[in-house]
């Protein structure tokens, strides 16, 4: 949901408009935060932040976020805290300007004018959450907030897509294991909870294959492009994660939460450890991974390369950020691509750009850009769904 829709629906709410199912959908934007949209904090931000006149309070605020959130059997009313309509629009603009505020790059190179981004075409709308369910048989099922309820029956498993994500329940024992696949697009995400209670999100481009059920004595996911995982303790039933394309390299978990980056056009294959352990084996090779450690193998290596991980970087995405520390600006492109789903040309010699900020990933594409352009060392273009990258001395 763009910050838009949020607007739109707090003025229908706020006018005593919004029916049951944009209420429902404000509620769960309000009440959960799987991708870090940070959504009830912007709200209040803004509805008390320092706006010229605007009349409101934090318990003006407040009022409007537990009536968002009180339970869905009692009766909706408009706040009426604020008689002057002039002040909600402005109250409702404040919630635009906060969510730039929250999306501001803090940029290391010196403060001055600098020629914004030349954009040719309509702003690029940022990725959402929306995935593709392949199930055993070959069936695919689109996943989105559209599509909220009972998906099928395999066997003892029960699949259910919420709002908070696919979900896997078993109920007795599994007679026969098959597998499905979860994908995502680019300018896709998706969160999913496995038979045993693991629960991984789905980064762009990227997809997951694993059982309807764990049975044997082990649990094992493959998967492509990038996931955090957060595993379910069974110390019977180790989880092993195997990433797609590669022969021999996997990650055996301990119980733990982690990040796999294995994105074909990126140079190495990066596990990123939050919590607990990981053991990754390439080969003969092993290595124990320590919280706040990373594991990194490219092509060709024989061992990982393990070494104290920006974690802040790491999950940026899965807090719904870019962030960038002395990022080169191939790798922030590549992300881009993804996210906005969007083609990427470059022009000039930009091998020694490298930029460090911060920003939400609600914003578009051109925000972005125009952003990272202001370090006067980028330029970037836009037709159509094309973005071309060219060092602003370029002519």
């Amino acid at each position: 949901m763009s910050i838009k829709e949020v607007m739109l629906l707090l003025e229908k709410f706020k006018n005593g408009q919004i029916s049951q199912e944009e209420l429902l959908r404000l509620k769960a934007m309000v009440a959960q935060d799987d991708y870090g949209l940070n959504i009830k904090e912007d709200i209040l931000a803004s509805l008390y932040s320092d706006v010229p006149d605007s009349g409101w309070k934090k318990e003006d605020a407040d009022k409007i976020l537990q009536a968002i959130l009180q339970p869905a059997e009692q009766p909706v009313y408009p706040i009426h805290t604020v008689n002057n309509r002039k002040r909600w629009y402005m109250a409702a603009a404040a919630i635009l300007g906060a969510a730039l505020i929250i999306g501001s790059l803090f940029l290391v190179q010196k403060r001055h004018a600098a020629p914004l981004a030349a954009i040719k075409q309509p702003p690029l709308s940022p990725g959402s959450n929306k995935a593709v369910l392949t199930l055993a048989d070959g069936k695919t099922i689109p996943l989105d907030s559209a599509n909220i309820g009972a998906l099928a029956q395999q066997g003892s498993t029960r699949i259910v897509n919420t709002i908070q994500g696919l979900a896997y329940t078993t109920e007795g024992t599994a007679e026969k294991v098959v597998y499905n696949t979860v994908s995502t697009p680019r300018g896709g995400q998706y969160q999913l909870t496995l038979a045993d209670g693991s629960k991984v999100w789905l980064n762009a481009a990227s997809s997951i294959r694993f059982p309807t059920a764990f049975t044997g004595k082990e649990r094992l996911v493959e998967i492509t492009g990038e996931g955090y995982f957060r595993i379910a303790a069974n110390a019977q039933m180790p989880f092993k994660v195997k990433v797609a394309g590669t022969a021999d390299m996997e990650v055996n978990v301990l119980g733990t939460s982690f990040n796999i980056m294995a994105y074909p056009d990126e140079q190495t294959i990066t596990t990123t450890l939050e919590e607990g352990a990981v053991q990754l084996i390439h080969g003969s090779s092993q290595s124990l991974l320590k919280p706040g450690f990373g594991g990194s193998l490219s092509p060709g290596d024989k061992q990982f390369v393990v070494e104290k991980a920006d974690m802040e970087q790491a999950l940026a995405w899965k807090e719904g950020k870019f962030r960038f520390r002395n990022t080169s600006i191939q790798t922030i492109m590549r992300q881009v691509a993804r996210w906005y789903n969007v083609e990427i040309a470059y022009q000039g010699d930009l091998s020694d750009i490298r930029l460090t900020g911060i920003i939400s990933r609600r914003e578009n594409a051109a925000a972005l850009l125009k952003i990272l352009a202001t370090t006067k060392r980028v330029h970037f273009d836009i037709t159509d769904s094309k973005i071309t990258v060219k060092p602003s001395d370029l002519p």
